[in-house]
C-alpha cells in the first residue's frame, strides 16, 4: 500500500491508496504513528480509499482518540462510495462514537 504524507505545519494529511483492511492495518498504523509530535490536525484523505472495513473504523477511532486527547481534531475528506457507506453505518450503529462528528466535517454528496 502507499500512503503518502504531507504535512504543512501542524497540519498532516494522510492519503492512502486502494484498501484499508486487515491486510493493510500494520502499514495504516505505522504511518499514522509516524506524524510528528507538533501536529494537531489530522486528515484523511480518502479519494482513493476503494474499500474499508472494520480495520478502518478501529483505525480512526484510535486517531481520533489520540488527538481529542491532546487537543487537536480528526477529519476526513473525499470517501468513495463503500467508504463513506461504511461510515454512516457506524455513525447509525455507534451514536457515542465519532462517527457523526467525522461524517458533518465532509462536503454533501451531489446525486449522480
Amino acid at each position: 500500500m502507499f500512503i503518502p504524507i504531507r504535512i504543512d505545519g501542524d497540519h498532516a494529511v494522510i492519503a492512502p491508496r486502494g484498501a484499508i483492511d486487515g491486510d493493510t492495518r500494520r502499514e495504516l498504523y505505522a504511518a499514522a504513528a509516524s506524524l510528528p509530535a507538533s501536529i494537531t490536525t489530522v486528515t484523511w484523505d480518502l479519494r482513493r480509499v476503494d474499500f474499508m472495513d472494520s480495520t478502518a473504523l478501529h483505525l480512526l477511532n484510535d486517531q481520533h482518540e489520540g488527538m481529542h486527547a491532546k487537543g487537536g481534531t480528526l477529519t476526513l475528506s473525499d470517501p468513495r462510495t463503500q467508504p463513506l457507506r461504511l461510515l454512516r453505518l457506524a455513525a447509525l450503529l455507534y451514536p457515542a462514537g465519532p462517527w457523526a462528528s467525522l461524517l458533518a466535517g465532509l462536503a454533501p454528496v451531489s446525486a449522480a
